[in-house]
């Protein structure tokens, strides 16, 4: 480091002999945010980034280490938006009056009210992590322990795997899954109380909504996924929670698409 420093001066001195006007450039910021959440009364986080965000307002606050018994039904009648990281999520601007459940790295464009992380650190692509281990959602969901390096490690709550294929959402000490972590992030927030929930960013097109990632790896699985989600939908149903899916390009056929001014008339 100090080698290094060295080598700066060295250059500014080079730079100011040629150019009596040169100024130094601004350093380069290593967090990809432009400025550091501040979290206010666990009511609000408010920060900037060069990228466009979509406005949310968290209402959550962290009350237990465990899904069940903390987080089950203490949010009672809710409308709930789970957010996927499909190019799709672009498309919407406002999502204060929901609570979000997200996943990932969904804290390039939202700070979520719920984040659920079900993959080790060392799956993810080179800099995704680093979204998630910055996160500012007050509660973490994670069915490891941990499942990488987190800053608010004590904001993490753990949940428990329940099975594939065979849905049972009155089984509230586990999350049943399938290939993909939004499905999860369904039932958690069926967990919670959700009465109506509406997904965004599930979409199974090419591309991440940050940028041109290439086929998602999972669309040769889309038919089976979207038999799964079409299960999910109408187990919900018969909780009688309404469900929508609010991203039309999304490759879940199974849910019915609607804008969110319909979801929200529902």
């Amino acid at each position: 480091m100090a080698i290094e420093n060295k080598r700066t001066a060295l250059r500014i001195s080079r730079e100011r002999r040629r150019n009596p006007n040169y100024v130094l450039p601004e350093p380069v910021k290593q967090n990809p945010r432009e400025e550091e959440y501040k979290l206010r009364n666990n009511t609000q986080i408010v920060y900037s980034n060069s990228n466009k965000r979509i406005k949310t307002e968290i209402k959550t606050q962290h009350i237990g280490k465990n899904l069940f018994p903390d987080y089950t039904g203490k949010y009672k009648g809710g409308t709930f938006i789970v957010a996927g990281c499909g190019s799709s999520i672009n498309n919407f601007e406002d999502f204060s009056k929901y609570y979000v459940v997200g996943v990932n790295d969904i804290e390039r464009i939202l700070t979520p009210d719920f984040l659920v992380v079900v993959n080790d650190y060392r799956t993810f692509a080179r800099g995704r992590w680093d979204w998630v281990k910055n996160s500012a959602s007050p509660v973490i969901f994670s069915h490891l322990n941990p499942p990488g390096p987190i800053d608010r490690q004590d904001h993490l709550v753990q949940i428990k795997i329940g099975n594939r294929g065979n849905v049972n959402l009155d089984k509230m000490d586990s999350v049943d899954h399938t290939l993909n972590s939004p499905y999860m992030a369904i039932i958690i927030a069926y967990q919670l109380g959700a009465s109506k929930i509406g997904m965004v960013g599930v979409d199974f097109t090419p591309n991440h909504f940050f940028g041109d990632t290439g086929t998602h790896k999972l669309t040769r699985n889309l038919r089976t996924i979207d038999a799964e989600y079409d299960i999910l939908g109408k187990e919900l149903g018969k909780k009688g929670v309404k469900i929508a899916n609010l991203s039309f390009e999304s490759g879940i056929s199974s849910w019915p698409k609607m804008n969110i001014e319909t979801f929200d008339s529902l």
